[in-house]
């Protein structure tokens, strides 16, 4: 119950807050894209592990259902003021690669260098040309493995959470890894604090 009304409270929240919004459709940074990817994929790993099912040691009990005790309504009023400033949309290149892409494609090689497990955002920067714009995610295991990946020609920026005795982030920062050459395969290096070509 409580999920539905935090869904429809999001849903009219979005509605009011977009119709308040400009016409200019704001820009981010590679390193933005990346800070929000980062946080949607931590959002999606811990609605994962909480949807996980837990053992019980012991059998569950019949508990009684809980009792609801309505409270009257008081109207609320409120004044929303036109933003001064356009909001930030959510970003169109924050999504998960299609099962059939229709743009030109490249090989790349993944090494980890790290010396940890990486768990790796590796998303492009702007669309291709038949307005495709994905953010790839890749798990790679302890040190020194490669992975070999088709990806989308573009250009991307890469974040990777580090995990191992000193766990640390990996990031391309301002750099974008521009890829677009189908002919070949790029190489690309992660180590405990960076993302790039080899």
């Amino acid at each position: 119950m409580k999920r539905k009304i935090l869904t429809v409270f999001l849903t009219l929240s979005i509605l009011i807050i977009s119709a308040c919004g400009g016409n200019e459709t704001p820009t981010l940074s590679a390193e933005d894209q990346a800070n929000t990817a980062v946080a949607e994929a931590w959002i999606l790993i811990t609605q994962t592990q909480a949807a996980l099912p837990t053992s019980t040691p012991v059998p569950p009990t019949n508990t009684p259902a809980p009792t609801f005790t309505f409270l009257p309504t008081i109207p609320i009023l409120a004044t929303i003021a036109p933003a001064e400033t356009p909001l930030p949309t959510q970003d169109t290149c924050n999504q998960p690669p299609p099962v059939k892409p229709q743009g030109a494609q490249v090989n790349v090689d993944f090494t980890n260098q790290s010396d940890g497990q990486v768990n790796l955002s590796f998303g492009m920067n702007t669309p291709n040309d038949v307005k495709e714009c994905v953010t790839y995610t890749f798990t790679m295991g302890n040190g020194g493995g490669v992975l070999e990946a088709k990806v989308l020609a573009g250009c991307y920026w890469g974040y990777a959470w580090v995990s191992g005795k000193e766990p640390s982030t990996a990031r391309t920062g301002d750099i974008l890894l521009c890829m677009t050459d189908t002919s070949g395969t790029y190489h690309i290096v992660i180590t405990k604090e960076s993302i790039n070509f080899k």
